[in-house]
């Protein structure tokens, strides 16, 4: 019976840990003005507006992007569209960026 408990606690504390691991991963929008791209580095500044989910200020940020497909026909001055997801928040990977039609 001993024995029993000890294994039944053991899975119970692995599976605890194993859900703590994974990080929630959401997704934001952002609207901005392009600063930097570098491609290369699959990145892109932008000064954009505030993140209020995040509780982030208006500000200019650099996300990673999710390869350099992203980046595609951006260049510095446009406005763009930044569709996002962050998991802290100073971590945040660019799924979409899309110019802004004026």
């Amino acid at each position: 019976m001993k024995n029993t408990f000890v294994r039944f606690a053991a899975v119970a504390a692995l599976s605890l840990a194993a859900l703590s691991a994974q990080a929630t991963v959401n997704t934001y929008n952002a609207h901005g003005s392009v600063v930097a791209v570098d491609a290369a580095a699959q990145k892109i500044t932008v000064q954009q507006d505030s993140v209020s989910e995040l509780g982030w200020p208006a500000r200019t940020f650099t996300y990673t992007t999710a390869g350099s497909d992203v980046l595609k026909g951006i260049s510095a001055g446009q406005t763009v569209d930044v569709k996002f997801t962050s998991s802290t928040a100073f971590n945040a990977n660019a799924q979409f960026v899309t110019p802004v039609t004026q």
